[in-house]
């Protein structure tokens, strides 16, 4: 503002103004030094960006560039790239590319999902890798709180290049719907009338049952999202208890989508429809819209992979009703072989991914030595290049897994950065629900007896904290612990009983407006996981907090009851005690 008094004064003025002020784009071509200095990020599609800003100068450093697969290089592309001065293109070559589909009217179907309107142009993305000689890839991936979600496309569409850590176990995330063939209806080999009916029945027992779970619809034709879409509004009428799920002002809110509308979304959960099937005579005719063109495998690889938690995949035939030999599309194709994954509720490439065991004499000691204690383990756990050195089963309870062993053996070494092997795999394993444990080499061979003792003490603690989980209800046996006490910090000597104390990751309650729309076992869950934090308040400290209140009794550790009060839902305690928790 020193260096350019002028442009202060006219950007203050205008600012004191009630009406009639300077045009935007005017005031930008005027005050371009102060403007972006007061604000040095701006957000905007390219039509703003060439709207707003004048192409006289450049006016930023940076321009960023994100879904780079669907930018158009000389329609969205250039003019943003002339008011910069360093371009960086994020995007996926493997999503959906530019295509006229969001220019026709939308009137007719038929046109809309015709080859010519999903045929892919060129992007700003493949023009881009193009001229640089080494392009990044980013190949760890984040959404997927099961692998199932992603190793299908992993598999078949990235080579397997996706570094996916795998789930801490529960419940498959991956089902197969199967509605049966009615051989009475017309048009259901666009839009099955049966399996509309039963995508509607999915939504509401998941707004039902799950109703802190966000949720999306994926069609794969326009006229069967219309019909779903359509279906679920009749639906809701007699439903008047669900308003608030399918309320528009959520964040997340409930979608119904065809393909290509969906790149760039994600929920908890996800019912794909596939709307097409089979003729009144019962012969399936391989008209699968998107799919059948030049780049369907892209939208697919979209539909599948937009999923965090579950995944369910609704249609009126399933993979031995489709001949392999019938197309040769590749997006037919792979639409086969994801039905017949799904079926098998992501087991096919083997629920726990054993390979044979590394010819490693210290993994292979380690594998030895703790289960000679007792503790049954899986090696080389996962469907990805990465695997789990060691995953510890329960005891008792078949196919539950308490704990994930890491040591600095041959896939510790083959990591590219000590940031890749010492922290992410840790911290995204813990945030996906692991106990972690890790065993140092160089402590195995120094202290052998000690570190199988802290290794069969940490196991104690994970089935110990299984046990307590299951019993109340709280999520998965393989809830994680803090670094510290899961052992990457190498302590001497650690007894089974301070680790089961270990901090639990934060319980899946969402943040709600008032407190009297908590239930008192999600507060106790809360009130839990802030007193398991050896490093964080203590219990006397969460008592005073809440000492001024009164209602249920909540017991915290081994210290006398504290109480809370379940005061008016606009309350300034209730929102105060929100914000703590």
């Amino acid at each position: 503002m020193n260096a350019h008094q002028e442009q202060e004064d006219l950007i203050r003025h205008e600012a004191a103004k009630r009406a009639r002020h300077l045009p935007f784009r005017k005031l930008l071509a005027q005050a371009p030094d102060v403007l972006t200095a007061l604000r040095p990020c701006w957000f905007a599609s390219p039509l703003s960006g060439s709207e707003l800003m004048p192409a006289a100068r450049r006016y930023f450093d940076v321009v960023l560039f994100d879904e780079a697969s669907q930018v158009l290089p000389e329609d969205d592309a250039v003019p943003a790239l002339l008011r910069a001065s360093t371009a960086v293109v994020a995007g996926d070559q493997n999503q959906l590319p530019p295509t006229t589909f969001f220019d026709l009217s939308g009137d007719e179907d038929e046109e809309a999902e015709s080859a010519s309107a999903v045929e892919g142009f060129e992007s700003l993305l493949d023009q881009m890798i193009g001229l640089i000689e080494k392009p990044w890839s980013l190949d760890w991936h984040y959404r997927s709180l099961d692998e199932s979600l992603i190793a299908f496309s992993n598999r078949y569409i990235y080579g397997d290049r996706l570094i996916t850590c795998p789930g801490a176990g529960g419940p498959p995330a991956l089902s197969h719907v199967m509605v049966p063939f009615v051989s009475d209806q017309d048009g259901q080999e666009q839009s099955s009338g049966a399996e509309v009916q039963r995508v509607v029945e999915l939504v509401l027992k998941h707004a039902t049952e799950r109703p802190s779970e966000t949720l999306g619809v994926i069609a794969m034709g326009i006229k069967h999202a219309r019909r779903v879409e359509a279906a679920v509004d009749h639906a809701l009428i007699s439903r008047p208890d669900l308003e608030a799920f399918f309320a528009e002002d959520k964040s997340e809110r409930f979608f119904v989508k065809n393909l290509e509308r969906v790149q760039g979304d994600e929920r908890d959960a996800i019912i794909l429809t596939i709307g097409y099937g089979k003729d009144r005579s019962g012969r399936l005719l391989y008209r699968f819209g998107p799919l059948n063109a030049k780049g369907g495998e892209r939208r697919l690889n979209v539909a599948i992979t937009r999923a965090r938690q579950r995944m369910t995949i609704v249609s009126s035939f399933d993979h031995r009703d489709m001949d392999p030999n019938r197309t040769k599309a590749r997006g037919t194709e792979l639409l086969r072989l994801y039905l017949e994954y799904a079926a098998s509720r992501g087991k096919r490439f083997g629920d726990e991914g054993q390979l044979a065991f590394p010819d490693n004499s210290f993994e292979a000691d380690v594998k030895n030595a703790l289960q000679s204690k007792g503790i049954e383990l899986i090696p080389q756990y996962g469907v990805s290049k990465y695997r789990i050195d060691f995953v510890a089963k329960h005891p008792k309870r078949p196919g539950r897994l308490v704990l994930a062993i890491e040591c600095d053996g041959a896939s510790y070494h083959s990591a590219y950065t000590a940031r890749d092997r010492d922290r992410l795999r840790q911290q995204h394993l813990e945030a996906l629900g692991w106990r972690f444990h890790r065993i140092w080499s160089t402590d195995w061979f120094m202290r052998r007896d000690q570190e199988i003792d802290r290794a069969v003490a940490v196991y104690k603690a994970a089935v110990a904290h299984a046990d307590r989980s299951e019993s109340s209800g709280g999520g998965s046996s393989a809830n994680s612990g803090s670094p510290a006490e899961n052992g990457s910090n190498r302590p001497p000597d650690v007894s089974a009983a301070s680790l089961v104390k270990s901090r639990r990751p934060r319980p899946r309650v969402p943040t709600r407006s008032s407190i009297a729309e908590y239930s008192q076992s999600e507060l106790l869950s809360l009130v839990a996981w802030i007193e398991s934090d050896q490093d964080g308040y203590r219990a006397e400290s969460l008592a005073n907090k809440v000492s001024s209140l009164k209602g249920p009794t909540l017991s915290i550790g081994d210290n006398p009851p504290s109480e809370i009060r379940d005061p008016a839902p606009s309350s300034g305690r209730a929102r105060a005690l929100l914000t703590f928790l």
